[in-house]
């Protein structure tokens, strides 16, 4: 089985990733006084394409905008997430559904329903999805592997959950719309269900509430 690619972060919008780097760096530095927390939250998928597990990874820079409201920019690690449907006209199959995943980064707001130290929340955020390549083969035996390619998607994050002091668990789902596999000559030989649910617990790595008030 192989393995999602990391070079995929590499080959593609380098410019961007470096600029949204800088960025959280910029968030975390800066305005000390509004509470800047930083946030690690692994997680699972409740239902992928592959047979295999599929795990994501989120890291999130969190404001907080008022006593109930928090703003963030949360990027994001999903591997075996998306669900594939190939055209059976084609000549053509998926050399390997364990070998996919996807970067996002998404603007994020919460809100909380009290102010105690069990603090449920809702939340939502709407951001850019980003797409590894997919190794496409063909069914007459052919050695040749072709790279079949997924357009790079704006997506909506519903979330909610509930934080207990320093620590959160979450259920998140990221809706992204179906998108076509195209391969190099320009044929689209099925398309891709890029949708995803997951659990998550998170920690605060940066700004630890030391009281039980956020």
């Amino acid at each position: 089985m192989k393995v999602f690619r990391p070079e995929f972060f590499h080959n593609k919008n380098t410019t961007l990733k470096e600029s949204l780097f800088l960025i959280i760096v910029a968030l975390c530095l800066s305005n000390l006084n509004a509470q800047v927390q930083l946030r690690l939250e692994p997680g699972v998928l409740l239902e992928t394409g592959s047979e295999n597990l599929g795990v994501m990874l989120n890291i999130e820079p969190k404001v907080k905008a008022s006593e109930n409201t928090v703003i963030g920019l949360r990027f994001g690690i999903a591997i075996n997430s998306q669900k594939f449907e190939i055209d059976d006209s084609t000549p053509f199959f998926i050399d390997d559904l364990d070998d996919n995943g996807m970067f996002s980064f998404v603007s994020t707001f919460d809100y909380y329903l009290n102010e105690n130290y069990y603090r449920p929340y809702i939340g939502l955020g709407l951001g850019y999805y980003f797409f590894n390549n997919i190794d496409v083969s063909r069914r007459d035996g052919a050695t040749d592997v072709l790279e079949g390619s997924v357009n790079n998607q704006l997506g909506l994050l519903l979330r909610g959950g509930l934080d207990l002091g320093n620590t959160r668990f979450g259920l998140e789902y990221n809706f992204i719309t179906k998108a076509d596999i195209e391969i190099p000559n320009g044929q689209i030989i099925g398309t891709v269900d890029n949708s995803y649910l997951g659990i998550s617990i998170g920690f605060i790595i940066v700004g630890r509430k030391k009281q039980e008030k956020l």
